[in-house]
């Protein structure tokens, strides 16, 4: 009866321990999914931040490179992105670290139309 009992813990112990190692396998699973999904939207975070501190000088008709459309300143988006990162640009000041990242990794991201 002793080694029955044991035998039972032990194989509820095995059950448990293989549930919740599942468990955890999907939830870092679910969490890298959702990572891949968030992408840096081009619409509701770069252009704005381009709208306001670039197109007073990247604009139609100002100076090289015109950013003052998607496909434009997807052309760019490398040197946009090292300028930016570098500090270099905007030359009115310094973007926000939230603002650098999100151009920066927009662009590592495949500069989408999104």
């Amino acid at each position: 009866m002793k080694y029955i009992k044991q035998f039972q813990r032990s194989i509820l112990a095995l059950l448990l321990g293989f549930l919740f190692v599942s468990c955890i396998s999907n939830v870092e699973e679910q969490l890298e999914e959702q990572l891949e999904e968030i992408k840096v939207s081009y619409l509701s975070k770069v252009k704005p931040i381009l709208e306001a501190r670039c197109l007073s000088c990247h604009g139609t008709g100002g100076i090289f490179p015109d950013i003052s459309s998607y496909e434009k300143v997807n052309q760019h988006a490398a040197s946009v992105q090292e300028e930016v990162a570098s500090g270099r640009m905007p030359k009115g000041g310094p973007l926000t670290a939230a603002q650098i990242k999100s151009i920066v990794d927009w662009v590592d991201e495949g500069a989408l139309d999104n």
